[in-house]
C-alpha cells in the first residue's frame, strides 16, 4: 500500500490575498488520496510560514525524516510551491524523492511520477540540478587554479613522497627522512644507471619506508622522478595536458634543478623497450581468467624449449600458462602458475555439469510459447496510455466544479481497476520473457561448447570465449599425475544475448 505524506502549507499574506486556507488544501488532498486508494500516514501542516526556503519550517522537515527512514513513499502537495518557492530547494527535494524511493504528486498541476508527464517534470528538475552542479564544479576549478597559481598544492588525500603537511597547514613541510630517499633515488638513477626496476628493488630489500607501508613498485619510483615538486613548482591538471600549467611553489626544493632536468634528459634519450607480445589463439582464455585468491586476472606467457640439438636456432614456444598478475608484481597474491592444458579440461568438466537443456525441449518451449507477446505488451501499454489520458480529463471537470465527487469516484474506480490489471499482466509478459531469455541463452551456450569444441581450432575457441564467456574465477591446488599444478574453477559466467 502507499505510505502518503500530504504536506500543506500557507503564509498569512496567501491565505488573505489568494484565498489559500489550510482546511481547504487538506480536504482536497484527503478526498484525492482516498480515491487513489492510497493510505495517509500523515498530515504535515505549517502555517503562517513562507515558502522561499526550508529553514525555519518543523513541519517539512519532519517530512523529510519520515521519506529517510521509509515511513513515507508518496508525497502529496496542492500545489508545487506549497512545498517551495525556490528552485534550489526543489531541486534538492527531487533528489531527496529520487533517492529513497519517493513517488511525487502535485494536485494542482497534475503532476504524478508514476505517469509520463510526472516523469518528464522529474526530468527537467533534473536538467536544472546538472545546470548547478556544473557550475559549482565550474567554480571550484577556478579556485583550484588561483591556489595553484599562489604556489599551494593541490593534494588533499596524500603529499608527495618527502614531504608532509599538518591539518590546517597550507605549506608542504620536507620529511627529512623521506626527503634523503628521494635524493638517493635521482642520484642512483643518474649517476649509478640504475633502472626504476632495481631502484625499487634495492629500497624494498632495505625496508626503506613507503607512504603507504607497501612496498616500492616501479611505478612509484619513475613518479618521483618526473615529479617537478621537488624543484620548488607545483603543477596543475596533470590529467589534462590542456589545462596544465606549474607554478612556483612556496615549499622548500629537495631537489637542485640541475639534477632534475638531467634526469628528465635522461628519461627522454633512454630508449623505451617493453614485452609487447599479445595474447594469441593459442592462449584463448585470456581476458577472462580471474584469481580466486585475489580477484586480479591471470596473464599468459609462453614456455621456451630448444627443441632442436642445433644450438644455433632459436628456442620453441612449446605450451603456454598462465600467473596472476599481482603475484608477478610481488603484491602480496601467492597463487600458483597454471597450464593452458590442465584450465582446458577443467574448464570443459565445469560446463559439462551446468544445467543444460537439449536442442529438442528448446524447440518444444519455443513451440508452446506464447506466440504474440510483443503484440499483446504493445496493445497492452498502449491502453494504459488511453486511461492516464482520460483519467486527466476526468480530473479537469472535476477541479472546474462541473463534476461532483462521487461521479468523479465511480468514473475514476473503474479505470484504475482496469489500469491494475493490465499492470499486472504486463509484468507478467515481461518476466516470462526474461525468464526465457536467460534460461536459453546459456542452456544453449553450454549445449554448443559441449558438441562443438573438440573440433574447434584455436582461433576458433578464442573466438567463442571471447564471445560468450565473461568470466571464469579459478585457484591452483597441488599437482597430483603430473607436474602442473591442478586447476579447480570456482565459477563461471556466461555473457547473456
Amino acid at each position: 500500500m502507499v505510505s502518503t505524506g500530504i504536506y500543506v502549507r500557507v503564509s498569512t499574506d496567501e491565505q488573505a490575498r489568494e484565498g489559500y486556507s489550510i482546511r481547504a488544501q487538506q480536504e482536497k488532498l484527503k478526498a484525492y488520496a482516498t480515491l487513489k486508494e492510497w493510505h495517509i500516514y500523515g498530515i504535515y501542516v505549517d502555517e503562517g510560514i513562507s515558502g522561499k526556503d526550508i529553514d525555519g519550517r518543523p513541519e517539512i522537515k519532519r517530512l523529510i525524516t519520515d521519506i529517510e527512514s521509509g515511513k513515507v513513499t508518496n508525497v502529496l502537495v496542492f500545489k508545487i510551491d506549497r512545498l517551495t518557492r525556490s528552485t534550489k530547494n526543489l531541486i534538492e527535494l527531487m533528489d531527496l524523492f529520487n533517492t529513497h524511493d519517493c513517488a511525487f504528486n502535485s494536485l494542482s498541476e497534475s503532476i504524478d511520477t508514476s505517469t509520463a508527464s510526472g516523469r518528464m517534470f522529474l526530468k527537467i528538475v533534473g536538467i536544472f540540478a546538472e545546470f548547478e552542479r556544473e557550475n559549482l564544479a565550474e567554480r571550484i576549478r577556478l579556485g583550484f587554479e588561483r591556489k595553484a597559481k599562489e604556489g599551494y598544492t593541490l593534494a588533499t588525500y596524500r603529499q608527495a613522497y618527502g614531504y608532509n603537511r599538518a591539518k590546517g597547514n597550507k605549506l608542504l613541510e620536507v620529511n627529512e627522512t623521506e626527503a634523503e630517499i628521494v635524493k638517493r633515488i635521482f642520484d642512483m638513477y643518474l649517476n649509478n644507471d640504475c633502472t626504476y626496476y632495481k631502484i625499487a628493488h634495492i629500497l624494498s630489500a632495505q625496508n626503506a619506508p613507503t607512504k603507504t607501508g607497501k612496498q616500492w613498485a616501479t611505478t612509484t619510483v619513475r613518479t618521483i622522478l618526473k615529479n617537478p615538486l621537488y624543484i620548488g613548482k607545483v603543477r596543475y591538471s596533470v590529467r589534462d595536458t590542456s589545462r596544465y600549467f606549474e607554478a612556483e611553489g612556496l615549499h622548500t626544493p629537495i631537489i637542485d634543478e640541475s639534477t632534475f632536468y638531467g634526469v628528465q634528459d635522461k628519461m627522454r634519450k633512454l630508449r623505451k623497450v617493453t614485452n609487447t607480445k599479445r595474447p594469441t589463439s593459442g592462449v584463448y582464455f585470456s581476458g577472462v581468467i580471474y584469481c580466486a585468491e585475489c580477484g586480479c586476472k591471470l596473464s599468459p606467457r609462453w614456455n621456451y624449449k630448444q627443441t632442436s640439438s642445433d644450438n644455433d636456432k632459436p628456442k620453441e614456444a612449446v605450451y603456454p600458462t598462465y600467473r596472476c598478475n599481482n603475484s608477478v608484481k610481488k603484491l602480496g597474491c601467492k597463487s600458483k602458475n597454471v597450464s593452458h592444458k590442465k584450465l582446458e579440461e577443467a574448464f570443459i568438466k565445469r560446463i559439462a555439469k551446468l544445467p543444460n537443456v537439449s536442442a529438442d525441449d528448446i524447440s518444444q518451449s519455443e513451440n508452446t510459447a506464447h506466440p504474440n507477446h510483443d503484440t499483446e505488451i504493445t496493445t497492452i501499454t498502449a491502453e494504459i496510455t488511453l486511461i492516464e489520458r482520460k483519467t486527466k480529463e476526468i480530473m479537469g471537470v472535476f477541479m472546474s466544479g462541473e463534476l461532483e465527487f462521487s461521479e468523479y469516484k465511480t468514473m475514476t474506480t473503474v479505470g484504475n481497476e482496469r489500469r491494475k490489471e493490465l499492470e499486472t499482466r504486463l509484468d507478467q509478459l515481461h518476466k516470462v520473457q526474461e525468464n526465457k531469455r536467460i534460461r536459453y541463452n546459456q542452456s544453449e551456450i553450454v549445449a554448443n561448447v559441449l558438441t562443438h569444441w573438440q573440433v574447434m581450432d584455436n582461433a576458433e575457441r578464442q573466438q567463442f570465449v571471447q564471445k560468450f564467456v565473461e568470466k571464469i574465477v579459478i585457484h591452483a591446488e597441488p599437482p597430483k599425475a603430473s607436474r602442473f599444478n591442478e586447476v579447480v574453477i570456482d565459477d563461471v559466467q556466461f555473457n547473456e544475448f
